[in-house]
């Protein structure tokens, strides 16, 4: 069955984005702007629930990677960069002079050696069985004080900690008590359903007592950073794994309608913003729009023009869940089997076939679910009825936001419909924004229009209000004494 094709797109924007009133002009800039994950309103946008799958061999360079990780953290807040560089994706030492960076790696790796480590290894290797994250975060956050503390120890070496104060001075079998009694607790278990509501249980807990500690050395002042060092770190650490299966990737969205009042009440800045009407183009049964990317070449910033397709969004469907130790799509062949799925001795990873056993049929699975997450959403955004163009980085390509803004031909801009409440003052400014870009790219067809509420359908409909042309500039829309047209 053939899927609709829209003939129009809807872009709901405020007056002050389509003026540059507090950035560049998205109208006179004639682009449009891909937003991070974070900058969306809906924080499960692109959400899988992570799965865990792998034999000892991963896991004990799961446990290397944490270690690494919470090094490199540490050494940030000791030398006052915490908050100014971002969490350690990609764990090295490169900060490190090399004359140190064997004894320092030689060193944080005793961490692997203590036996409560191997305890967790061999638990949550055995037969390979599906780990959540919810269990993973209870095992990262028993074990975090001691990785503290064996930090700790080689920051000591380095003069950046003196010896025997805080965590440094604590005995390791204090700090592994909770370790143990987890672990004591989750062997005794056979009831997965029962299992993953104790998961839930101690986490809330756990969220409990973070919150009243975290108060109480609030109100004494205690740095807030060390705090989220000590306590949150296993967390944002599992939560940005995530970024080892994907490229980073960016969205811009559209809706078929913009006939919803509530849409306009909050992506129209309550009614008082504009909604701009794009013209769709259809290729090969994709609805398309030609978007100019930039890119560099020799150290030059060059455009070249790109079809994104409009993808819908799906607010029924659940995204499949991703098994994290088959699905890097960060890594090189190479690294990926000499980081995750090979040890010391040179022994592989049974679950290395899984990948390159069949690169080509993996590859297809990895790019479909990839996108089914992206282009999936829970059924209380239906009323959106969204779609969207994704942009995806390569070697982190558009982290800065000025490489975001991607320009459209203005001749795909139908119009641009006013809100209910957009002031007249702004309408003005927006017309003559318009009537100039007309003139200077001597286009001859620009509509304005006018929202308005419908008691015969209860909807927001819209109609012409007024044209732009090259030659003739702002001229009103001329009914010949017929009903107004209407459209949604």
């Amino acid at each position: 069955m053939k899927s609709f094709m829209p003939e129009y797109l809807y872009r709901f924007r405020t007056v002050d984005s389509l003026l540059g009133l507090t950035r560049e002009s998205e109208l006179e800039g004639t682009y449009i702007y891909f937003a991070s994950p974070a900058q969306l309103n809906d924080p499960l946008e692109g959400y899988r629930e992570l799965i865990w799958k792998g034999d000892s061999i991963i896991w004990t360079n799961f446990f290397k990677h944490y270690i690494e990780c919470l090094f490199i953290r540490n050494t940030q807040y000791f030398t006052q960069q915490f908050e100014g560089l971002q969490f350690p994706i990609h764990p090295h030492l490169n900060d490190v002079p090399p004359t140190h960076a064997k004894a320092i790696i030689d060193n944080i790796y005793k961490f692997i050696e203590n036996k409560n480590i191997q305890r967790h290894i061999a638990y949550l290797s055995s037969n390979q069985r599906t780990v959540y994250s919810s269990e993973l975060l209870l095992h990262t956050r028993a074990i975090q004080l001691f990785a503290m503390h064996v930090v700790s120890k080689v920051l000591v070496e380095y003069g950046l900690v003196p010896d025997g104060y805080g965590i440094n001075g604590e005995s390791p079998e204090n700090l592994l008590i909770t370790s143990n009694k987890l672990l004591d607790s989750l062997e005794q278990r056979v009831d997965s359903v029962r299992g993953k509501i104790f998961d839930q249980t101690m986490l809330a807990a756990l969220q409990s007592i973070d919150l009243t500690d975290g108060y109480i050395r609030f109100k004494q002042q205690e740095s807030s950073n060390w705090v989220r060092l000590c306590n949150e770190f296993p967390e944002e650490f599992l939560n940005s794994r995530i970024r080892l299966t994907s490229p980073d990737w960016f969205v811009s969205c559209f809706m078929d309608n913009c006939s919803n009042s509530s849409i306009w009440g909050s992506y129209g800045d309550n009614h008082k913003g504009a909604c701009l009407k794009f013209k769709v183009t259809t290729i090969s049964e994709n609805s398309i729009l030609p978007l100019q990317v930039p890119s560099l070449r020799e150290g030059v910033q060059w455009w070249t023009e790109k079809n994104f397709v409009f993808h819908k969004v799906d607010y029924k469907r659940k995204s499949p869940e991703l098994d994290f130790f088959s699905s890097f799509g960060a890594y090189t062949e190479g690294e990926l089997i000499s980081k995750w799925y090979s040890n010391e001795s040179g022994d592989i990873s049974s679950r290395t076939n899984e990948v390159f056993g069949d690169l080509s049929t993996w590859q297809t699975k990895y790019h479909l679910n990839h996108q089914i997450s992206l282009t999936t959403k829970t059924r209380h955004w239906a009323n959106e009825q969204e779609y969207r163009l994704i942009l995806q980085s390569n070697f982190h390509s558009y982290i800065n936001a000025n490489d975001r803004k991607l320009k459209y031909n203005f001749n795909d801009l139908e119009g641009i419909i006013f809100g209910i409440n957009t002031p007249l003052s702004e309408k003005y400014q927006i017309m003559q924004m318009v009537e100039k870009m007309c003139k200077s790219r001597n286009r001859e067809d620009f509509t304005f229009y006018q929202a308005y509420y419908s008691d015969t359908v209860d909807d927001i409909q819209y109609r012409p209000i007024a044209h732009a042309t090259a030659n003739n500039g702002i001229t009103r829309h001329s009914y010949n004494n017929k009903e107004p047209n209407s459209g949604a």
